[in-house]
């Protein structure tokens, strides 16, 4: 019996070892999602950093960055990011002709990941 029961562990060993691990493809993670970029002056450009972790084991792909209002643009050109690196996304505000007070951005990043899309948002107080 006893000999049994260690073939048996032996089996389960040997077959656990050999089954090959799923790639979850990219996997995006950041360190936040909204920048509160605090009181700007009308007229000036701004600038909002959001820091982005592909902890996923594949190139994560920014296939679109879809900024709510044009007066928000990326200014790195850099959209894909290799497994298990970090990389910053760099937007710039231009806040000419905006009214003073409130100020309210979203981005939408569309990527390579599931799920595909993600929210980032920026405000501030424009005087």
């Amino acid at each position: 019996m006893k000999k049994i029961y260690i073939l048996f562990i032996i089996t389960i060993l040997v077959i656990s070892c050999g089954q090959k691990k799923k790639p979850q493809g990219a996997k995006v993670e950041f360190e936040n999602t909204e920048f509160n970029i605090g009181k700007i002056q009308q007229g000036e450009p701004a600038e909002c950093y959001f820091v982005v972790w592909n902890t996923g084991d594949s190139t994560l792909v920014f296939t679109q960055i879809l900024p709510e209002c044009n007066c928000t643009s990326l200014s790195n050109t850099n959209v894909e990011i290799p497994a298990g690196k970090t990389d910053t996304l760099k937007f710039v505000i231009d806040t000419h002709g905006k009214e003073p007070g409130r100020f309210e951005s979203e981005i939408r990043l569309v990527t390579n990941t599931i799920p595909d899309w993600h929210k980032l948002k920026i405000t501030a107080e424009i005087e």
